[in-house]
Protein backbone atom coordinates (compact mmCIF):
# COMPACT_ATOMS: atom_id res chain seq x y z
CA UNK A 1 0.00 0.00 0.00
CA UNK A 2 2.89 2.38 0.59
CA UNK A 3 3.57 2.18 -3.17
CA UNK A 4 0.03 3.87 -3.85
CA UNK A 5 0.63 6.83 -1.50
CA UNK A 6 3.95 7.13 -2.98
CA UNK A 7 4.09 10.57 -4.88
CA UNK A 8 6.78 9.24 -7.59
CA UNK A 9 4.19 6.54 -8.25
CA UNK A 10 1.34 8.49 -8.57
CA UNK A 11 2.73 11.41 -10.86
CA UNK A 12 4.72 8.31 -12.68
CA UNK A 13 0.69 7.00 -13.62
CA UNK A 14 0.02 10.37 -14.65
CA UNK A 15 2.39 10.24 -17.28
CA UNK A 16 1.61 7.20 -18.92
CA UNK A 17 -1.44 8.51 -19.69
CA UNK A 18 -0.20 11.66 -20.93
CA UNK A 19 2.20 9.12 -23.47
CA UNK A 20 -1.70 7.61 -24.46
CA UNK A 21 -2.88 10.65 -25.38
CA UNK A 22 -0.21 11.60 -27.52
CA UNK A 23 -0.56 9.02 -29.54
CA UNK A 24 -3.94 8.82 -29.45
CA UNK A 25 -4.26 12.20 -31.14
CA UNK A 26 -1.73 11.48 -33.86
CA UNK A 27 -3.99 8.46 -35.21
CA UNK A 28 -5.84 8.90 -38.66
CA UNK A 29 -8.06 5.77 -37.43
CA UNK A 30 -11.21 6.33 -35.10
CA UNK A 31 -10.38 3.14 -33.88
CA UNK A 32 -7.21 3.86 -32.94
CA UNK A 33 -8.17 7.41 -31.72
CA UNK A 34 -10.71 5.91 -29.38
CA UNK A 35 -8.58 3.00 -28.14
CA UNK A 36 -5.86 4.97 -26.91
CA UNK A 37 -8.51 7.30 -25.33
CA UNK A 38 -9.84 4.73 -23.31
CA UNK A 39 -6.51 3.66 -21.93
CA UNK A 40 -5.49 7.27 -21.24
CA UNK A 41 -8.58 8.08 -19.06
CA UNK A 42 -8.29 4.19 -16.92
CA UNK A 43 -4.47 5.79 -16.40
CA UNK A 44 -5.77 9.40 -15.67
CA UNK A 45 -8.57 7.86 -13.78
CA UNK A 46 -6.30 6.11 -11.05
CA UNK A 47 -3.70 8.68 -11.04
CA UNK A 48 -6.84 11.41 -9.72
CA UNK A 49 -7.88 8.56 -7.39
CA UNK A 50 -4.51 8.97 -5.89
CA UNK A 51 -3.76 12.71 -6.36
CA UNK A 52 -7.76 12.77 -4.08
CA UNK A 53 -9.64 14.29 -7.53
CA UNK A 54 -12.47 12.71 -7.05
CA UNK A 55 -14.19 14.75 -10.42
CA UNK A 56 -11.49 14.05 -12.26
CA UNK A 57 -11.03 10.08 -11.18
CA UNK A 58 -15.03 10.10 -11.61
CA UNK A 59 -15.54 11.37 -15.17
CA UNK A 60 -12.60 9.62 -16.55
CA UNK A 61 -13.84 6.29 -15.12
CA UNK A 62 -17.42 6.52 -16.81
CA UNK A 63 -15.72 7.83 -19.78
CA UNK A 64 -13.89 4.11 -20.13
CA UNK A 65 -17.65 2.84 -20.89
CA UNK A 66 -18.85 5.46 -22.78
CA UNK A 67 -16.07 5.63 -25.26
CA UNK A 68 -16.37 1.71 -25.58
CA UNK A 69 -19.72 2.38 -26.25
CA UNK A 70 -19.43 5.10 -28.87
CA UNK A 71 -17.09 3.19 -30.81
CA UNK A 72 -19.10 -0.15 -30.62
CA UNK A 73 -22.15 1.92 -32.05
CA UNK A 74 -20.08 3.67 -34.63
CA UNK A 75 -18.71 0.64 -35.69
CA UNK A 76 -21.45 -0.99 -36.30
CA UNK A 77 -22.92 2.32 -38.21
CA UNK A 78 -25.74 3.57 -35.51
CA UNK A 79 -26.12 6.73 -34.65
CA UNK A 80 -24.77 8.33 -31.41
CA UNK A 81 -27.11 11.29 -30.96
CA UNK A 82 -29.09 10.38 -28.16
CA UNK A 83 -26.32 8.38 -26.15
CA UNK A 84 -24.63 11.79 -26.34
CA UNK A 85 -27.17 13.46 -24.63
CA UNK A 86 -27.68 10.63 -22.15
CA UNK A 87 -23.96 10.46 -21.44
CA UNK A 88 -23.56 14.06 -21.14
CA UNK A 89 -26.97 14.11 -18.26
CA UNK A 90 -24.52 11.17 -16.72
CA UNK A 91 -21.63 13.44 -16.97
CA UNK A 92 -23.37 16.31 -14.99
CA UNK A 93 -24.65 14.24 -12.63
CA UNK A 94 -21.07 12.42 -11.80
CA UNK A 95 -19.60 15.62 -11.56
CA UNK A 96 -22.61 17.06 -9.19
CA UNK A 97 -21.74 13.61 -6.87
CA UNK A 98 -18.12 13.81 -6.86
CA UNK A 99 -18.23 17.53 -6.27
CA UNK A 100 -15.24 19.07 -4.73
CA UNK A 101 -15.47 23.18 -5.28
CA UNK A 102 -15.72 24.96 -8.70
CA UNK A 103 -12.86 23.44 -10.23
CA UNK A 104 -15.13 20.35 -10.79
CA UNK A 105 -17.13 22.66 -13.34
CA UNK A 106 -13.51 22.96 -15.52
CA UNK A 107 -14.10 18.57 -15.43
CA UNK A 108 -17.43 18.77 -16.52
CA UNK A 109 -17.03 20.94 -19.13
CA UNK A 110 -14.09 19.26 -20.69
CA UNK A 111 -15.57 15.77 -20.22
CA UNK A 112 -18.87 17.21 -22.12
CA UNK A 113 -16.74 18.54 -25.16
CA UNK A 114 -14.76 15.43 -25.47
CA UNK A 115 -17.26 13.13 -24.76
CA UNK A 116 -19.86 14.65 -27.30
CA UNK A 117 -16.50 14.81 -29.96
CA UNK A 118 -15.93 11.00 -29.64
CA UNK A 119 -20.06 10.23 -30.28
CA UNK A 120 -18.84 11.58 -34.05
CA UNK A 121 -16.88 9.21 -36.55
CA UNK A 122 -14.86 12.51 -37.47
CA UNK A 123 -11.23 12.12 -36.20
CA UNK A 124 -10.89 16.01 -37.15
CA UNK A 125 -13.63 17.14 -34.85
CA UNK A 126 -12.17 14.75 -31.95
CA UNK A 127 -8.18 17.14 -32.59
CA UNK A 128 -10.47 20.62 -32.40
CA UNK A 129 -12.91 19.37 -29.48
CA UNK A 130 -9.45 18.27 -28.04
CA UNK A 131 -8.01 21.85 -28.52
CA UNK A 132 -10.84 23.57 -26.73
CA UNK A 133 -11.35 21.37 -23.55
CA UNK A 134 -7.50 20.73 -22.87
CA UNK A 135 -7.60 24.45 -21.48
CA UNK A 136 -10.03 23.29 -18.97
CA UNK A 137 -8.12 19.94 -17.76
CA UNK A 138 -4.84 22.21 -17.50
CA UNK A 139 -6.94 24.51 -15.01
CA UNK A 140 -7.95 21.40 -13.00
CA UNK A 141 -4.20 19.88 -13.34
CA UNK A 142 -2.90 22.96 -11.74
CA UNK A 143 -5.25 22.68 -9.12
CA UNK A 144 -4.63 18.90 -8.35
CA UNK A 145 -1.18 19.65 -8.63
CA UNK A 146 -0.97 17.09 -11.30
CA UNK A 147 2.69 17.40 -12.90
CA UNK A 148 2.07 14.77 -15.70
CA UNK A 149 -1.37 16.44 -16.32
CA UNK A 150 0.31 19.95 -16.70
CA UNK A 151 2.78 18.52 -19.17
CA UNK A 152 0.23 16.19 -20.47
CA UNK A 153 -1.89 19.12 -21.73
CA UNK A 154 0.65 21.07 -22.79
CA UNK A 155 1.74 18.04 -25.38
CA UNK A 156 -1.85 17.34 -26.08
CA UNK A 157 -1.54 21.22 -27.37
CA UNK A 158 1.04 20.65 -29.40
CA UNK A 159 -0.04 17.29 -30.32
CA UNK A 160 -3.56 18.46 -31.47
CA UNK A 161 -2.45 21.66 -33.55
CA UNK A 162 0.48 20.12 -35.18
CA UNK A 163 -2.22 17.03 -36.14
CA UNK A 164 -4.48 19.48 -37.32
CA UNK A 165 -2.06 21.04 -39.75
CA UNK A 166 -0.44 17.88 -40.45
CA UNK A 167 -3.61 15.44 -41.15
CA UNK A 168 -6.28 18.44 -41.95
CA UNK A 169 -4.88 21.16 -43.45
CA UNK A 170 -1.78 19.95 -45.26
CA UNK A 171 -3.59 16.73 -46.65
CA UNK A 172 -6.10 18.73 -48.61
Amino acid sequence: MALLQNPIFIQALGFIGTILVAFGMQQKSYNKVVFFKIANEFASGVHYLLLGGTTGMAVNFAACFTNAVYWYRIKKGKSNTVFQILFGIMFVAISLISWHGWISIFVLLAKLLSSISLGINNTRVIRFFNLISTPCWLVYNIYMFSIPGMISDSIVLFSVISAIIRIDILKK
